[in-house]
């Protein structure tokens, strides 16, 4: 299995404009091969952009350092060999994501007055859960990579040896994975700041 733990930064405060707010959400991952997604939630609470910005200080992912994280993992499906005359080779390998999913959820937003403060929170909200979401894709296309790469294996003068070669190929594509993950959030950070600094300057 190949996992991954999202990072994120830590939380901004929400009554900032909607550029910021997104930033504060970035550097924060039976035969279907349909991605499993649990989503849970961590309360916060406070009738201020400071309070709330305090609460999700103490009670974010990653002891606070963390608006929203998704941890990833690849699941086998189906993997299924088979020794003929040339070697042992796999028939099918398919693997699906699983990702836990870890957002917050502000317990006065039904109640708070102040509009502002709802729009960013539900701003911040939306954008953190598209996040995580495109990082669920992401590993999605690497889950397919992956069954495709050990499918593709040459047959093994044994099974052991074929299990040893697909396991390199495990390594490979999670390496690949992460990379593409951090790329994701790097090229999503420059983009939100030239947002920001647009937003300041207008």
């Amino acid at each position: 299995m190949v996992e991954r733990h999202e990072q994120g930064t830590p939380p901004m405060q929400p009554r900032r404009t909607l550029t910021a707010l997104m930033l504060a959400v970035v550097l924060a991952a039976c035969t279907s091969t349909a991605s499993t997604v649990t989503t849970e939630y961590y309360l916060v609470s406070g009738e201020t952009s400071e309070a709330l910005d305090a609460d999700l200080r103490r009670k974010g992912p990653m002891r606070g350092h963390a608006l929203a994280v998704a941890a990833i993992r690849f699941e086998p499906v189906s993997v299924q060999q088979e020794v003929t005359e040339a070697g042992c080779r796999f028939t099918e390998a398919k693997f699906r994501v699983k990702a836990n999913i870890t957002l917050p959820r502000w317990k006065e937003r039904a109640t708070s007055r102040d509009r502002e403060l709802r729009n960013a929170w539900d701003a911040l909200s939306s954008y953190a859960r598209a996040h995580e979401d495109q990082h669920v894709r992401i590993a999605e296309r690497y889950a397919g990579a992956l069954g495709e790469a050990i499918e593709a294996l040459p047959p093994r003068p044994t099974c052991e040896a074929l299990d040893a070669s697909a396991k390199r190929v495990v390594d490979r594509i999670g390496r690949e994975h992460d990379e593409a993950q951090l790329a994701f959030d790097r090229a999503e950070q420059r983009r939100l700041e030239r947002l920001l600094r647009q937003a300041e300057t207008s």
